[in-house]
């Protein structure tokens, strides 16, 4: 007998989360484990395939095991976008993930922008490239691993290697392969766009996409024995983790707005489809379950830059818990005014992507002098991610709303609700769960098992927190966002030269 629970799966890149939900979005239990990319050089992103799987299985086994599997109907699985996945013609890893925050392929990318590759890419998925795309790493890989790419038969994305791992079928979705090679328009892999890149050969690698709330297919007995499901259990085909949290928020209306703090930050924005009109700002992806697209810039550093500064202030404190560490910060970080006492924070931690796409970008403080405190470098952090999100927000053309719905780790930190919200002079509506996401995932699932209607979705019972902007710091915030704006732009020169100066180790 079918069960009536729910189970999503969010593979991310740092934390794998399994949660399993009654039909009206009750959790009933809930797992995360860490998984840990490695990093061989610096700016270099990878994982080992076998073990972000072993890690998704024990998050699943442990969900299975408070609720029990028979109570499980339907497997929902989103995970981390972009990167190079391959399989080898036995369905093995080539080699481990090269992730989408990795930085090898920087040289490549800056040629195609500055010969006009990148914009001509653009008239297909709509997307600006950047260096952690699976085109950018097979060429890469290419000219560096060519033992590699010739072993690959296969190229694929995260949770389509976890899915295949629950059900022995390769599949994925139109929001995984929308970037950089498929063609929204026609919904197909666009042979020019291989070609532009030198890729040619990584399009029959490619796996044709269908709809996420399809049904890849169910659990085998391999996959019954390591994760605790019963075989035989619906798996959806499921989505990128962005589209997962769209979804799991019940955005689907042309106009829906979200913000997404979590490791990186997402600016996402549901519009009709449109005829080409020039290389934009971000990306666009399919939406998971809507014929509509989802306008998306998100710049690759989120509450990454709040863990960074963390990191560095927890050596203080004799490796200090990180979330003592950051509560305390916090506390430092609301006895700053806005502004910082004038202290700016660039947030480019590890380049940028949105809505600049800058690889050699490189994070800094400005305006630091002899009495700024750690509490004005805290606050500006703070500020700084939101100073990018709002030039993410304004690139879209978007007029502001009343209201944005946010999700992510970062929204459960109510000073930065704050600051957001007065930075972006609109309402914050945030939860503390936070867990749309994986709720996105159970849902895709439920409605690839027939058991959901995912158009109709369930009102779920969660709180809400409402951050309005404050009109002081609203003034204050436009005059620091002018600042940021021309310091972005200066910047790219300093970046530039950089990048000449230093060569490889910049």
């Amino acid at each position: 007998m079918t069960g009536d629970l729910h189970l999503g799966l969010d593979v991310g890149t740092t934390a794998v989360k399994a949660a399993v939900y009654d039909s009206r979005g009750a959790n009933r239990a809930t797992k995360v484990c860490e998984s840990n990319p490695v990093s061989e050089q610096p700016g270099w992103s990878s994982q080992s395939m076998d073990a972000i799987w072993q890690t998704a299985a024990t998050a699943i086994r442990s969900v299975c095991a408070e609720v029990g599997p028979d109570s499980i109907g339907t497997v929902g699985v989103c995970a981390q976008g972009d990167g190079l996945w391959l399989l080898d013609a036995q369905h093995q890893p080539v080699r481990d993930a090269i992730l989408w925050n990795d930085q090898r392929a920087v040289d490549y990318v800056t040629a195609w922008i500055e010969d006009g590759t990148a914009d001509r890419l653009a008239r297909y998925s709509r997307t600006a490239i950047w260096p952690g795309t699976s085109g950018a790493a097979f060429r890469w890989l290419k000219d560096h691993e060519p033992e590699n790419a010739a072993r690959a038969r296969y190229a694929v994305n995260c949770k389509d290697w976890i899915n295949f791992k629950l059900t022995g079928k390769l599949t994925t979705d139109y929001t995984d392969a929308t970037i950089p090679f498929l063609d929204l328009e026609t919904r197909r892999y666009a042979s020019e766009a291989f070609a532009m890149l030198g890729v040619e050969e990584l399009q029959e690698k490619c796996i044709e996409p269908g709809w996420a709330k399809q049904q890849n297919g169910v659990t085998g007995s391999a996959a019954s024995q390591a994760t605790g499901l019963n075989a035989g259990t619906p798996v959806a085909i499921g989505c990128i983790d962005v589209a997962a949290m769209i979804a799991g928020m019940g955005l689907a209306k042309t106009g829906d707005i979200c913000l997404i703090l979590g490791t990186t930050a997402v600016v996402g924005v549901i519009v009709e489809a449109e005829a080409f009109n020039g290389p934009q700002p971000g990306a666009a992806l399919a939406h998971p379950h809507a014929d509509r697209w989802v306008k998306v810039l998100a710049p690759l550093s989120g509450a990454s830059a709040l863990d960074w500064f963390t990191s560095l202030d927890s050596v203080n404190y004799g490796g200090a818990d990180a979330a003592e560490t950051v509560q305390r910060l916090n506390r430092a970080a609301a006895t700053a005014p806005a502004g910082a006492n004038g202290v700016l924070f660039l947030p480019f931690l590890s380049g940028e992507r949105a809505p600049i796409v800058a690889p050699h970008a490189t994070a800094s403080f400005l305006g630091i002098t002899g009495g700024t405190t750690q509490a004005d470098l805290a606050r500006a952090v703070m500020e700084g991610t939101a100073m990018s999100l709002r030039q993410c927000f304004e690139a879209t053309g978007a007029a502001t709303p009343g209201q944005i719905f946010m999700t992510g780790g970062g929204a459960r930190n109510a000073l930065w609700c704050d600051i957001i919200a007065s930075v972006m002079n609109t309402t914050i509506v945030a939860s503390d769960a936070s867990d749309h996401g994986v709720w996105g995932a159970a849902m895709i699932g439920a409605c690839a098992g027939g058991m959901m209607d995912i158009n109709r979705p369930p009102v779920r019972d969660e709180a809400l927190r409402y951050h309005k902007p404050d009109s002081e710091m609203v003034a204050v915030y436009d005059q620091c966002f002018e600042l940021y704006e021309r310091s972005v732009t200066a910047s790219v020169a300093l970046w530039n030269a950089r990048r000449d100066i230093l060569g490889e180790r910049s």
